[in-house]
């Protein structure tokens, strides 16, 4: 065997590996898909029948983590040594070649998935021709370096993990009159973009949106198409399946022209913790409740009269009102048994519930049943030029239900203030009803009812959330959250919601 790899590698620990991740997973997570990677690589090393030898940023009390994560004897590890990551990967080759002192050497790096046994092969040979070899990452970095005769210069950047790190080595070949070679490009895991390129393949992935419980990302379907990829990170609803949910909804409503086309679901990704699914990519703006309510009240009368499959696998909401009723209590309770709740905030609450708790009926009857989207604020809208451009977005809490029920929620003034800081007229709220019943017909007293419960629960998810921001160590004067969690809880705002409780 002529040939050597040093494996470059950080020991796969919380806090110290991917840390760049963490804005996408939890550190354990992101220490999973390193393991994961670590373990690859070097695996194929060795089916390859390469020899191997492990650098890694520890010390001698990893060796043993690291001798079990990749099933070998302790004697292949070193230990990187330097200030800089030139400096150590300098030391790295120094040490080899001492070791090894005929025998090509080249370093790669671990964070690589998809570099294959030619690559490799490809660089040794190269080495009989060159003086140096080095194959590029996507981002501007390189993966693989090997040289045959060591010089310092090389390694000696201002600074690594740049998109300039590549032309500044070759630069440095150059100056110092270094033949060289250069390989195929490979992906360097990074970012999330990085892992979701290599977990999809698609190309171009970019970040889109993001919310508490999901995440989505464009991408490069063809050279003119673009289309939306969405990751699930925990489910509002407490499914275990809560994107295979969401595609189902989405493909009962395919035809309602009103929804984005959905194409696949990924249940089981080979590195991420978090199943994906597809869709198309809808261009336009957020609704806007001062001139778009005609299109609004068109877009959920397609929905609601929309004609699904009595065979389908959303959940039935048979008792709304009860179930609304007690997760308003359960949120209230964290405000109503805080001793440093404001009284007259508690008041509010109390009235507000017990209204709420008079109008349940142990055995409440659905009316007319349809699909619901059941959290249609104005983000949840995509409006183009015209009402037949302008369609329904984001379906993760579907439910088979009543029209009153997403309508109200449209409406209720808990939904509307929360990003524009809008309050619709009485005049605007019977408009908006009027035009709706030229579609399809509800009942106003059921409109009324979800109304309130609407508001309730909107007061009542604050009150908590605001309890839980004080209660953090540190709060942004600046924090947009916040700020719009307080002014819910504000005399007059309360002042003016009980007028519809009365």
């Amino acid at each position: 065997m002529t040939e050597i790899v040093i494996l470059f590698t950080r020991v796969p620990k919380e806090g110290s590996t991917k840390t760049r991740l963490y804005d996408f997973l939890t550190p354990k997570d992101a220490v999973e898909i390193q393991k994961k990677m670590l373990k690859n690589i070097f695996s194929n090393l060795i089916k390859w029948n390469f020899k191997v030898v492990v650098y890694h940023d520890g010390n001698k009390e990893d060796d043993k983590y690291m001798s079990d994560l990749l099933s070998v004897q302790e004697d292949i590890f070193f230990y990187q040594r330097g200030k800089t990551l030139g400096e150590k990967m300098y030391n790295a080759f120094n040490d080899v070649q001492k070791l090894y002192p005929n025998k090509k050497t080249i370093l790669i790096g671990s964070d690589i998935v998809n570099i294959s046994k030619e690559m490799i092969e490809t660089a040794f040979n190269k080495l009989n021709n060159n003086e140096a070899v080095i194959n590029p990452t996507f981002d501007g970095g390189y993966y693989l370096i090997g040289l045959r005769k060591l010089k310092e210069e090389i390694f000696s950047l201002s600074e690594y993990g740049t998109e300039t790190v590549f032309s500044k080595t070759i630069n440095s070949f150059e100056k110092n009159n270094i033949t060289y070679y250069v390989g195929e490009k490979c992906l360097d895991i990074d970012t999330k973009e990085d892992l979701l390129a290599y977990e999809t393949g698609f190309k171009n992935v970019a970040l889109l949106g993001a919310g508490e419980y999901n995440i989505n990302f464009l991408y490069d379907y063809d050279i003119v198409e673009k289309r939306v990829l969405r990751l699930n990170m925990k489910s509002q609803m407490n499914l275990d399946n809560q994107m295979a949910y969401e595609y189902h909804t989405l493909k009962l409503l395919e035809d309602s022209g009103v929804t984005p086309k959905v194409y696949s679901l990924e249940e089981s990704p080979k590195l991420i913790p978090y199943k994906y699914l597809t869709m198309e990519y809808l261009q336009g703006r957020p609704l806007d409740y001062n001139k778009d309510m005609k299109i609004a009240s068109y877009l959920l009368s397609k929905i609601h009269n929309h004609k699904y499959s009595l065979k389908n696998e959303l959940i039935l909401a048979k008792n709304p009102f009860k179930l609304m009723y007690e997760e308003c209590e359960n949120m209230a309770n964290h405000y109503l048994l805080w001793e440093q709740g404001d009284l007259k905030v508690k008041t509010y609450l109390k009235r507000f519930l017990e209204v709420c708790k008079d109008k349940l009926k142990d055995n409440y009857i659905l009316g007319n049943q349809c699909i619901i989207n059941t959290e249609l604020n104005s983000g949840n809208f995509i409006i183009g030029k015209a009402k037949e451009d302008s369609y329904v977005i984001d379906w993760e809490k579907s439910l088979i239900g009543e029209c009153e029920q997403d309508i109200a929620h449209f409406l209720a003034p808990t939904t509307t203030f929360w990003k524009t800081d809008k309050i619709l007229s009485l005049t605007e709220i019977d408009d908006f009803l009027e035009d709706y019943s030229n579609y399809r017909h509800f009942s106003r007293e059921k409109f009324e009812q979800y109304f309130i419960f609407t508001c309730l629960r909107g007061i009542t998810w604050c009150s908590m959330a605001y309890k839980e921001y004080t209660l953090r160590e540190k709060i942004l004067t600046d924090d947009y959250t916040f700020n719009k969690i307080r002014s819910y809880l504000d005399y007059k705002f309360l002042e003016m919601l009980e007028s519809y409780f009365i």
